[in-house]
């Protein structure tokens, strides 16, 4: 659907160029013009409407592009006054100042296209009366002949109401520049790139229109400032359109530099009333912003669930290891203690009835004795592979010494300065040697195993290294991954590392306050 501010804007734009080809035919036609003036007025009018047209173009929302093609349009009005037709020429007088109550209202909306202030209202709205104003009044009194609203034909009385227009009008654009060179001094940076250009225009026409009022049309300074005052008015409109392309361009910065960010850090984005307000920029900008929090909400969304995952599993970790304790103490203290008083009964009975018994009785005793004696000792060996009481009374380093005791290879142990640890860590640790050394003894076909423990600054650090075929694999088994499991449970890591041919090393890092 188009905008309704297009519409009018597409209304005044072909307006203000039909009033520019007139407006110049016009005082072509008149010949009291010189070429400078006219080519600067034609000039003025089209670089207003120009510019008003890019300024639409670029927010159709922002009233500051109408009131740019406006200000050319009452520009081009102002010569109708050198019609010959009587009626034309009449609307002319009425219409001779009246680009200055919109450039006026222009400069003082600039870039955000309203008054925001009280003051800036009173300004704005005291320019249109006084102009206007003066300017029924002035037909009122007016002796042209071709005057159609001439009531009381008066030159004194014009020229009254011309000077009294001249005043008025010096001390509101003396307003007009004292509200630029405040928002110039209390704006930030960005605001100041987009006045600095309309303020020096502003202060260079103000000063010589004031000045030039002062002295009077009969000053012999008057027409020389007449001149600055029209070449300054036609640089106008171009500082309205630096400000319009500066402003894309600085929006298209702060685009550039927030997709930039590395996302590490909160980006805090400020929207500044006087920065011209340009809808791509910003929607593009509100979507880069929203990935970068989506982003670092997610991320942060993230980080806690890996936290709570991390605890659950050490959590995990340590309930494994209280019940571990749980079913050792029960075999210790139930079914193994049970079995040991079945032995020492049978031993019992061998050695009264020993004469009684027949051989055949007496084989099947001792066999009984044995077998017993045998599930005994596998229970044991069973209740020390759950976590070995060593483990708990004297840490870890005499827990693994004890362990490779019972191995049938050539060991090498390093880590007498290990001190005791958390009961989480030195089980962890124990159970990666453990591991590592029966899958050398049993699957790789080892002659040699080379153990090293011992603490860094990252955690404590076990290297079991063995010579064996080097066929060993993580996602091989349940034994080196459940390890990997556990371990990283605990915050740390584990790695194997294996070639075939030349063995295999399993190393853990495992954090001391795991």
């Amino acid at each position: 659907m188009t905008h309704p501010r297009t519409v009018a804007m597409a209304g005044v734009l072909t307006a203000g160029i039909g009033m520019g080809v007139v407006a110049s035919t016009l005082k072509i036609a008149d010949g009291t013009h010189t070429v400078l003036d006219t080519t600067l007025s034609t000039t003025t009018g089209f670089l207003f409407l120009l510019a008003g047209a890019v300024a639409h173009v670029r927010r159709a929302s922002n009233p500051i592009g109408l009131l740019i093609a406006l200000a050319g349009l009452a520009l081009f009005t102002e010569d109708l006054q050198f019609a010959d037709e009587p009626l034309v020429h009449t609307a002319g007088l009425a219409l001779s100042a009246a680009s200055s109550p919109v450039i006026a209202h222009l400069v003082l909306a600039f870039p955000h296209g309203r008054l925001r202030s009280r003051w800036e209202r009173v300004l704005a709205l005291s320019a249109y009366a006084v102009v206007f104003g003066s300017a029924v009044l002035g037909l009122l009194v007016n002796d042209d002949p071709q005057n159609l609203a001439a009531v009381a034909a008066s030159p004194e009385a014009e020229q009254l109401v011309k000077r009294l227009l001249e005043l008025v009008g010096a001390l509101i654009g003396g307003g007009v520049v004292v509200v630029l060179l405040y928002r110039w001094l209390t704006g930030r940076i960005p605001q100041r790139r987009l006045l600095s250009p309309v303020l020096a225009i502003a202060v260079a026409g103000a000063v010589s229109t004031t000045i030039g009022s002062a002295l009077g049309s009969g000053h012999p300074l008057a027409e020389p400032l007449l001149d600055v005052y029209r070449i300054s008015f036609c640089l106008w409109p171009l500082t309205f359109l630096i400000g319009v392309l500066r402003a894309r361009v600085g929006n298209a910065e702060m685009i550039r530099l927030l997709l930039e960010r590395d996302g590490t850090g909160l980006a805090a984005l400020v929207q500044d009333d006087e920065v011209w307000k340009d809808s791509r920029s910003i929607d593009a900008l509100n979507a880069a912003a929203g990935l970068v929090l989506d982003n670092q909400r997610l991320a942060a969304e993230l980080e806690e669930r890996l936290v709570e995952v991390q605890a659950s599993r050490a959590r995990i970790v340590a309930a494994a290891d209280d019940e571990r304790r749980r079913v050792e103490r029960d075999l210790h203290d139930g079914a193994q203690q049970r079995l040991v008083s079945v032995v020492l009964l049978l031993r019992m009975a061998e050695r009264r009835l020993g004469d009684e018994l027949t051989p055949a009785v007496a084989t099947l005793l001792r066999s009984t004795i044995d077998e017993l004696q045998a599930t005994v000792t596998e229970l044991r060996e069973l209740a020390r592979g759950l976590r070995p009481a060593i483990l708990t009374e004297a840490g870890l380093i005499p827990a693994v010494r004890s362990l490779l005791d019972r191995v049938p290879l050539a060991v090498d142990l390093a880590g007498a300065d290990v001190p005791r640890l958390s009961g989480a860590v030195e089980a962890t640790a124990y159970f990666v040697v453990s591991e590592a050394v029966t899958n050398a003894l049993k699957h790789a076909r080892a002659g040699e195993v080379r153990v090293c423990i011992r603490v860094e600054d990252d955690g404590l650090r076990v290297d079991v290294h063995d010579d064996g075929t080097g066929t060993a694999d993580l996602g091989g088994g349940s034994g080196l991954h459940g390890l990997r499991d556990r371990v990283r449970a605990l915050g740390g890591e584990l790695t194997v590392a294996s070639e075939p041919g030349s063995g295999t090393t399993v190393s853990a890092v495992i954090p001391l306050d795991g």
